[in-house]
């Protein structure tokens, strides 16, 4: 059997509160404040087939987990023949068309594409329909 002395002890004991992890020597919070609580696991998770979007539910709230980045950034050929252009700009809270410009809609994404070039001016985000 091993026999340490009481300063020995001590020092051993000591060390080892040092090799603990932060937050097991961290202090209790302060009175009025809560302790942060460990991050809740989503119960279940859908995804969008039409936008590749990610929601989860948390207790009864569903949150968006990731946003599918744009098909298109500003530069890029914008296949306009494929799709329709908006014409109900109000309904989507956009500026009127001042220049020669469009604006079309792809997997709930809206841009601002030119005229003359179809190539992508701005990538206005996505937006729903009033």
């Amino acid at each position: 059997m091993l026999r340490l002395s009481p300063l020995a002890l001590a020092s051993v004991l000591a060390g080892v509160a040092f090799a603990l992890p932060q937050a097991l020597q961290a202090e209790p919070p302060a009175p009025g404040r809560l302790a942060p609580q460990p991050a809740e696991a989503p119960s279940e998770c859908k995804i969008m087939a039409a936008t590749g979007d990610r929601f989860c539910r948390y207790g009864n709230r569903w949150r968006l987990e990731n946003v599918r980045a744009p098909d298109f950034a500003p530069g890029d050929p914008f296949p306009v023949y494929e799709h329709s252009m908006l014409m109900e700009l109000r309904a989507y809270d956009l500026p009127a068309v001042d220049g020669p410009w469009r604006y079309y809609l792809r997997d709930g994404v809206i841009y601002r594409v030119s005229a003359d070039t179809h190539r992508v001016l701005e990538v206005i985000g996505r937006r729903t329909r009033r």
